[in-house]
């Protein structure tokens, strides 16, 4: 009896310092991928929420053009004013530029902008006066995209149509990401270019359909070798 209790009590023993053997190497293995997978998955959605919601950049140079009124009348020659002004400085401002070198082609072109918005008010009939200046502008909360802007003072070239009383529009001149707000101007989500830059608009499109196939290609690629790496651990 004792030579038994003797050697059941080595088996236990041994079985007690026997190595452990981590199970199931490979699930685990497939379980991290898919947890990366995700991971840049929402990373991104991420990355596509901000580009479609379009942030303003923090140095921008808005444009804010005040209508003299309410009235129709008013509020169309307000945007043959936005047209014309729009028009122009996509013709001044060429290339890449920093916010500084863009301030310094609206200040040496003041003098154009306000003889383009009193030709655009004189053609068409109206005898008030008009003004532009650039400088901290007040602008009431803003929303664009998915992106609140609160009120505050911003740098931005105003055009005050007469006694400026009436709704407004504004877009952003630097970076060129004009867009048409509301027609109140308050906050209100604004989607719309003006008809400036359509072309603009479509020559980038054609250019990131023609990107997609290749930024396609590198994302697999990226994946395969990120799947040969994880077998490689567990091979």
């Amino acid at each position: 009896m004792s030579s038994l209790h003797s050697y059941q009590s080595v088996s236990l023993s041994s079985k007690s310092f026997r190595p452990y053997k981590f199970p199931y190497r490979k699930s685990y293995g497939f379980i991290i991928f898919a947890l990366i997978l995700l991971i840049m998955s929402w990373e991104a959605q991420q990355m596509d929420a901000a580009v479609a919601g379009g942030q303003i950049p923090q140095e921008a140079i808005r444009l804010r053009i005040l209508a003299n009124s309410d009235n129709p009348a008013d509020q169309v020659v307000k945007r043959l004013v936005r047209d014309e002004i729009v028009k122009a400085m996509n013709g001044w401002v060429t290339g890449p530029q920093t916010i500084e070198e863009a301030r310094q082609t609206i200040i040496a072109n003041m003098p154009e902008i306000e003889r383009i918005t009193a030709e655009v008010l004189r053609s068409r009939g109206f005898d008030y006066s008009s003004s532009a200046e650039l400088g901290m502008v007040p602008f009431p909360t803003k929303m664009y995209g998915n992106q609140v802007y609160p009120a505050g003072d911003y740098e931005a070239l105003r055009i005050t149509l007469g006694e400026g009383g009436g709704q407004n529009w504004w877009c952003v001149l630097f970076p060129p990401l004009c867009f048409i707000d509301s027609a109140s101007g308050e906050a209100s989500a604004a989607s719309s270019t003006v008809a400036a830059q359509a072309d603009a608009e479509q020559a980038d499109a054609a250019a990131e359909q023609a990107a997609a196939p290749e930024a396609k290609f590198f994302i697999w690629e990226m994946i395969e070798s990120l799947i040969n790496w994880i077998k490689s651990l567990f091979s």
